[in-house]
């Protein structure tokens, strides 16, 4: 007990230093320093591809918990994000916003699910999600504190470019080194992985055909867009593949439509035929995952969903409890609900023992892991979000089609769609890599529309602050 206690106060010591002392330290640095604001902007970005013990801490973490959520946990990104939002603040800038376009949306997400404690087996559990999601403001925030023009949107991705370079070469390694068949690089999960690895590389691939982009970092964005097609392949994740042939080629078409150029074609021809020979070489892999039994019956998400159904047919309002879901569908205290799944083995011809459904696996859909835990009303808080983050890409695009981030942004607003549609399949937005690079790019889109607003007011052509 008393080593806990030890463990908890340093724990507590760290924390507090990196929140209270780095950060605003970080402040102070960046204050009129723009080389060091955007160093740090590509850092955060870099920072994503390693594990998450690399800069996260949990208290009260509970690791035989099987949920999305297991402690409260802390994001030491989120403390170059105060310094960022303290720099714009020590400056006087104008264009800063404590609440940023889109950012009470957020909020009133996070509102509505709290509002499903009322049904919650474990309430304190509920509050561990909502502590996780609410300290993403700082990121909000502070991302749009420090995009402040084309330069600093460039430095950001240079970051993720090198973090895709890095994340490749551990995925080679993982698979023909290690002998691995279906590596996850520095992820919990290969699924993750693919879907953060295709989230980054389409606005990557914009900036390399893009024809103001300097050609060293055509080369580098390109490269990496090309690592990220090839650690998609490792992942042996079929529906990213798919995700990532579509957006690719949705940015490519988009391109074209802006304007056909050689860097543009030449561009084009080479991802292609670079992806027929990495398909080439990964086609066996594929196959065996092709020739496994997925239809409905057999399909553990599909016993699952149902659980998901249940659950919100007899909380529809509030759901059964954020954070609960991995209680509400085991025994002793889920029996109702672990019986679905128990049915769904028996018609398998499957024998059941009670010890084995103490730990069910959550459903791997986003949106049904959220109607089952928070109800309509906290999912209908979601996707106005989702919405809304949609929106601020598109009007942007319009708004700034004919400058140098036009594509730029067209291609955030594809990654964001894309990664919604997918959700529906994996539930990847609840895990912490995932999830502050999903708010990174809807702070892009946030201050892509706060441009647009202020140009609109301004009357004048729609132009971005370099």
């Amino acid at each position: 007990m008393r080593v806990e206690i030890v463990k908890t106060l340093l724990k507590v010591v760290v924390i507090a230093f990196v929140y209270l002392g780095i950060g605003p330290a970080l402040g102070f640095l960046m204050k009129g320093r723009d080389r060091w604001r955007r160093f740090l902007l590509g850092f955060m970005a870099f920072e994503l591809v390693r594990p998450p013990s690399d800069f996260t801490l949990m208290l009260d973490s509970i690791e035989t918990y099987r949920g999305h959520t297991k402690g409260f946990e802390f994001n030491f990104l989120e403390a170059i994000a105060i310094g960022f939002a303290l720099a714009a603040l020590l400056e006087k800038r104008k264009d800063f916003r404590w609440f940023a376009p889109g950012l009470w949306v957020w909020f009133l997400w996070i509102g509505a699910s709290l509002v499903s404690v009322v049904a919650a087996l474990e309430p304190l559990y509920v509050f561990m999600p909502a502590f996780k999601f609410a300290k993403m403001g700082f990121i909000f925030v502070g991302v749009f504190a420090a995009l402040r023009g084309e330069k600093d949107v460039l430095a950001m991705m240079r970051g993720f470019a090198i973090a895709l370079l890095v994340q490749v070469v551990i995925c080679l390694w993982g698979r023909y080194v290690q002998g691995g068949f279906r590596v996850m690089g520095w992820f919990e999960h290969q699924n993750p992985m693919a879907m953060w690895s295709y989230f980054v590389a389409f606005p990557l691939l914009a900036l390399a055909i893009s024809k103001e982009t300097k050609m060293k970092d055509v080369c580098l964005f390109f490269a990496a867009f090309g690592a990220a097609g090839l650690v998609v392949v490792l992942s042996v994740s079929r529906a990213s593949l798919a995700a990532f042939g579509v957006g690719s080629a949705l940015v490519m078409l988009g391109s074209f439509v802006h304007g056909l150029t050689i860097r543009r074609v030449s561009l084009g021809l080479a991802g292609a035929v670079g992806g027929v020979l990495v398909l080439a070489m990964a086609a066996d892999t594929f196959m065996e995952r092709m020739d496994e039994d997925s239809t409905p019956e057999n399909d553990l998400r599909f016993a699952l969903n149902n659980q998901s159904k249940a659950m919100l047919h007899d909380h529809p309002l509030t759901g059964i409890g954020w954070n609960n879901y991995g209680l509400a569908n085991s025994r002793p205290r889920g029996l109702e609900y672990s019986r679905v799944l128990e049915r769904w083995e028996e018609n398998r011809g499957r024998r059941i023992y009670p010890e084995m459904f103490r730990k069910n696996p959550l459903t791997e859909s986003l949106y049904w892991l959220m109607l089952a835990e928070n109800g309509v009303l906290g999912f209908g808080a979601f996707m106005l979000f989702v919405g809304v983050t949609m929106l601020f890409g598109t009007r942007a695009t319009f708004a700034f089609w004919k400058t140098p981030l036009g594509l730029v942004l067209m291609a955030v607003t594809i990654s964001l769609g894309i990664t919604y549609l997918h959700g529906q399949v994996e539930r990847v937005l609840t895990q912490t890599k995932n999830l502050t690079t999903w708010i990174i790019f809807c702070a892009l889109v946030s201050r892509a529309e706060w441009w647009r607003r202020q140009a609109k007011k301004a009357g004048t052509p729609k132009t971005l602050p370099t």
